[in-house]
């Protein structure tokens, strides 16, 4: 993720303790400077333990300097990041519900993104449910055969 190449230059141990990419973007957008740790209340984002490792690693941190106008690119990166995690929640909860409500079965035995995979490139429920086993098997197989095409 981009905003831990371009936050780790300013505080690289931060990149070892969080490895959640939505966590890391909330606590870039939080912080701020590095020297923020110790006015900066975490406790909606972290647990205690990851907390105080946090602002332990920060007081003793490596990293360089950042000045002002790349902190608030920084994080303007990271709330766009949080912004797409939270709309890729959404759109996969709607995905969810709406292949609950079409094609329970399908659902129940392949899941949600899979199916309605298959359903996008048979190109619709009734000629899925038409088609033979044989072409079910070629449309999961005709996007390995064109990679090894490619190569």
């Amino acid at each position: 993720m981009r905003v831990k190449e371009w936050y780790g230059w300013h505080f690289p141990e931060m990149a070892k303790i969080i490895t959640d990419n939505l966590v890391y973007a909330k606590i870039v957008k939080t912080m701020g400077i590095q020297t923020n740790h110790s006015k900066t209340d975490f406790s909606e984002i972290l647990p205690e333990e990851l907390e105080g490792t946090l602002k332990a690693s920060a007081t003793i941190s490596m990293g360089t300097e950042i000045s002002d106008s790349d902190l608030l690119h920084i994080q303007s990166l990271a709330s766009q990041v949080i912004s797409l995690m939270q709309y890729r929640t959404e759109l996969f909860e709607y995905l969810q519900n709406r292949m609950t409500a079409i094609a329970p079965n399908l659902t129940a035995i392949l899941g949600e993104l899979v199916g309605a995979q298959l359903i996008a490139h048979s190109g619709s429920l009734i000629s899925l449910a038409k088609a033979p086993a044989s072409t079910i098997q070629i449309l999961g197989a005709e996007k390995a055969l064109f990679r090894l095409l490619k190569t």
